[in-house]
């Protein structure tokens, strides 16, 4: 709502369109649906609605946690209006607090370098514009200006890792240092920095060659950060652009693989296929 508000306060409010998604999982969704349909009446902005009755869809994809399947629904519902408007990007309120939060539940689970900056200003078709402004002031600004908005109350149960980290993990954090957020913000820009440098030294890399291929030789002589994440970024062009299935065993596997003296072979990790061709890499 917050980001709502901003966006109707600039020239901008005409290329707006509203995409509300109802969950169905509260009471109060359906309120919050009432809400900005009414706000559209009154505003005249662009607004779609979609629902989904998760009970249903759940028991179809059993092995599938509600929150992966949510956010699934969402972004199917995303992409039919982008195509349905010939919209260029979706826009997102993610904040620093989500931010914070996202580095270390990924972090905890284990994960790269990817996954701890994975919020950011811009990536693909997302847009963050609130991605450095802090909860707590979005709530003040909300406050002062006597607008309305809603609280998922289900952001107060525990019952959920990530609500856990929310609610009781991070907010301690303040007792050690009061400017830990801004401290954790400056942390992920250095460590955007640092992806990018890294990403530009892999594409050099592959890049030196017309097809895809390279020279297992001029492999090998790489430092093994920067042969790990040659097969990360192969992996992630050839998965659907992720890397969410790939594991440091896989990646060492592959590395394995390039130092064997067998020629003529192969080795397929999901989407990703390596054939060896004496000193070359196909993929």
């Amino acid at each position: 709502m917050f980001l709502l508000y901003q966006l109707l306060d600039t020239k901008f409010r005409d290329n707006i369109i509203v995409a509300f998604f109802n969950h169905n999982t509260r009471v109060q969704c359906a309120e919050e649906e009432r809400f900005i349909v009414e706000l559209w009446k009154k505003e005249w902005f662009t607004v779609e609605v979609a629902d989904c009755d998760f009970d249903k869809i759940m028991k179809l994809y059993p092995s599938k946690g509600f929150e992966e399947l949510a956010r699934e629904k969402r972004y199917q519902f995303f992409d039919a209006l982008m195509h349905i408007h010939s919209a260029k990007y979706v826009m997102t309120a993610h904040h620093l607090d989500d931010r914070i939060e996202t580095m270390m539940f990924n972090m905890i689970r284990g994960t790269k370098l990817t996954w701890l900056i994975n919020m950011t200003l811009e990536s693909w078709i997302m847009l963050r514009p609130l991605i450095w402004v802090k909860k707590g002031d979005i709530y003040e600004y909300l406050q002062e200006n006597n607008l309305k908005y809603f609280e998922d109350e289900s952001n107060n149960s525990n019952d959920y890792s990530r609500n856990y980290i929310r609610n009781e993990v991070i907010p301690s954090f303040k007792h050690i240092h009061p400017e830990y957020q801004k401290n954790i913000s400056q942390l992920l820009n250095y460590f955007e920095v640092l992806k990018e440098y890294i990403d530009s030294e892999v594409l050099e890399f592959l890049w030196k060659y017309d097809t895809k291929f390279f020279s297992i030789k001029n492999f090998l002589w790489l430092s093994p950060l920067l042969q790990k994440e040659i097969i990360r970024y192969i992996y992630f062009i050839t998965n659907n652009k992720s890397t969410i299935w790939l594991t440091e065993s896989n990646i060492n596997e592959v590395i394995r693989f390039m130092n064997w003296k067998n020629n003529k072979t192969k080795k397929e990790i999901q989407g990703m296929k390596l054939f060896k061709d004496w000193d070359n890499i196909l993929y």
